[in-house]
């Protein structure tokens, strides 16, 4: 292959990389004279049309999008020997090879996050969706004012958006759709780096690439991809079922880094409705990030330390076991106290059904117990999704005393109040140890992506 000529202009070099699909080649451009990059479909997949669309449409989508922050492609072609593009030569490293050698300052991530929301603002602008943002496809060349400059590489996954697509077809009337087939899920992207909706092969749009700048954003803050399982499934699940944890519990707790938490988590949500509506959104707050003064947030944890939220939450949980307990020992021997005992009601089948609900409340209580003891890192949200259930279990317990001991009088009115703070003191220990994940956007009224939708 070194020194081979393609299309009678071309001198292939040295090779580069090799993926799935094709091979990228240090070339050199004998008519222009200078370097290029020839990325070529693999000589096996030759003869796939669907291979050759692709590429063609990865051609399409490089040199329509005008943007510095994406490599250019100048050259197509298919001429039913060789299929390749040839790009601009980007001599640089990408950000996969960085990130295994070294951490990142607030400055350098900010830099890096703003130069790719640019770049994939102008990329949806033109109506192209990349699909498949990730560190090995960011590319960073050193500049003398130390500031990288970055270039988005790769759009072999990219998709045009419905609206965009429909628009230039006319009136043909003609669409196209096309899904990457892995292991027998229709799914598009690299694993690691998917939206959740990818993950569940749906339909995406411009808010996935949010999804994944977000990921890299955190993992150049973090030093890890919190998603990353022992394979592509467990990946996977993880995408969909988990939480990263808070940036604060792995780089210091400074103003700058609480509001970088929030920016990659809010592009972390799970539904794309709760992200950011657009790239220029997030550009905007990257921005804003960098340039203007940071008043400094209310720390996550809120103003109780977290290891103190979390042993006052563990002492409710044993004082309600502690409560049950009494309550198996002293109702079945004193149900004839209870006021349906002088109404007429059953109250055999009162207190079953009272020991039966306590005894699902004692298993619920020791799951906490063990998830703050091993530190479960989705708790926070698990308890608040089942907190009004919780809450209706704890109101009825709280009223309990006036069932049995009326003797005391007016003297249990004191204990009714006291139990039924208990559930909302338990929401904010919890609120101030794991916080809420997720949870509504504030981009209200943002412009709708939906003009980026596709198939």
């Amino acid at each position: 292959m070194v020194e081979e000529l393609k299309a009678g202009r071309y001198k292939i070099l040295q090779k580069i990389d090799e993926g799935g699909m094709g091979v990228v080649y240090h070339a050199y451009d004998t008519r222009l004279q200078c370097p290029v990059a020839l990325k070529e479909i693999k000589p096996v997949l030759l003869d796939d049309p669907q291979f050759r669309h692709r590429l063609a449409r990865e051609a399409h989508a490089a040199a329509a999008i005008n943007h510095p922050g994406i490599a250019r492609a100048m050259d197509f072609v298919d001429d039913g020997t060789d299929c390749f593009i040839v790009y601009e030569f980007v001599q640089g490293v990408d950000l996969h090879k960085l990130l295994n050698q070294r951490r990142f300052s607030i400055d350098e991530i900010l830099d890096v996050g703003i130069k790719l929301a640019d770049a994939l603002a102008a990329a949806h602008a033109h109506g192209f969706i990349h699909r498949d943002i990730k560190p090995k496809n960011i590319m960073l060349i050193p500049r003398p004012d130390a500031r990288s400059r970055v270039k988005i590489l790769d759009f072999g996954l990219a998709k045009q958006s419905k609206v965009v697509a429909l628009a230039r077809q006319g009136q043909t009337g003609e669409t196209s759709s096309e899904s990457y087939t892995t292991t027998g899920m229709a799914i598009i992207g690299t694993p690691d780096y998917m939206s959740p909706e990818q993950a569940a092969a749906e339909p995406v749009d411009a808010r996935t690439d949010l999804f994944a700048v977000g990921l890299v954003l955190y993992e150049m803050a973090a030093g890890f991809n919190p998603f990353t399982g022992h394979n592509a499934a467990s990946t996977l699940a993880r995408i969909l079922t988990l939480d990263p944890p808070p940036l604060p519990e792995r780089i210091p707790l400074a103003p700058e880094n609480l509001e970088l938490d929030r920016i990659t988590h809010k592009c972390l949500r799970k539904l794309a409705d709760e992200r950011y509506a657009s790239a220029g959104e997030l550009l905007a707050d990257l921005v804003k990030l960098r340039d203007g003064p940071i008043a400094p947030p209310r720390p996550p944890g809120g103003f109780v330390p977290r290891w103190l939220a979390c042993v006052l939450f563990s002492l409710i949980q044993i004082g309600y076991l502690a409560m049950y307990a009494v309550a198996f020992a002293y109702l079945p021997e004193n149900a004839h106290r209870l006021p349906m005992a002088f109404l007429g009601y059953d109250v055999t089948k009162f207190v079953v059904a009272t020991l039966t609900m306590l005894s699902g409340a004692a298993t619920v209580r020791l799951y906490f117990l063990a998830a703050v003891a091993f530190d479960y890192e989705d708790f926070g949200r698990l308890f608040h999704r089942l907190f009004p259930g919780l809450l209706i279990v704890d109101l009825a317990w709280a009223i309990s005393p006036l069932l049995l001991f009326q003797k005391l009088g007016y003297i249990l009115l004191l204990c009714v109040p006291a139990l039924a703070c208990l559930p909302f003191s338990q929401r904010t220990l919890v609120s101030f140890a794991y916080r809420r994940r997720g949870g509504r956007s504030s981009a209200a009224g943002a412009a709708s992506p939906a003009q980026l939708r596709t198939d």
